[in-house]
């Protein structure tokens, strides 16, 4: 019998006074995945993207009935949703962030003593996203072992 397909409702916070909040479509809409059987929230992702790496089902810790979650494995994932996984849009953000930071602070030549305000600076935007690329690399790791033993990583 074929698996449910989880529920995915896209929710916008974007202002009612511009024109459908064009603008903040990709920045302010969180995405709330459910359970097909209780509707019960099972994963919350902020901005538009759903490239999850996983054997494709999940059991629902609320009802215990098992769907197919949108997820794939890196195997099968297209390239350019590969990009998406590992730069969604929050990271992105990230990264324009301390690139304004940075060549601000560059251009008005700040320094606190003999340490350039710039290093700390880069160690704070850099160790989150350091840690994302380990965290996300680690990701990667494990689906490619699973596509690589077929879906065989179940204890019968």
């Amino acid at each position: 019998m074929e698996q449910p397909l989880a529920i995915k409702e896209q929710e916008t916070l974007a202002p009612s006074f511009l024109a459908s909040g064009a603008i903040f479509t990709g920045i302010l809409c969180p995405t709330v995945y459910r359970c097909p059987n209780c509707r019960a929230v099972y994963k919350v992702i902020l901005g538009p993207g759903d490239v999850f790496l996983g054997e494709g089902h999940r059991t629902c810790s609320k009802c215990h009935q098992v769907f197919r979650d949108r997820s794939k494995e890196w195997g099968m994932i297209p390239p350019m949703d590969r990009v998406f996984f590992l730069f969604p849009m929050v990271v992105w953000g990230w990264m324009l962030v301390a690139l304004i930071v940075c060549v601000l602070l560059s251009w008005l030549d700040w320094t606190l003593g003999a340490t350039a305000v710039l290093v700390p600076i880069a160690i704070f935007f850099a160790a989150p996203l350091i840690a994302w690329f380990v965290f996300r690399g680690y990701q990667i790791v494990r689906s490619v072992r699973r596509f690589n033993l077929g879906g065989k990583t179940k204890v019968a």
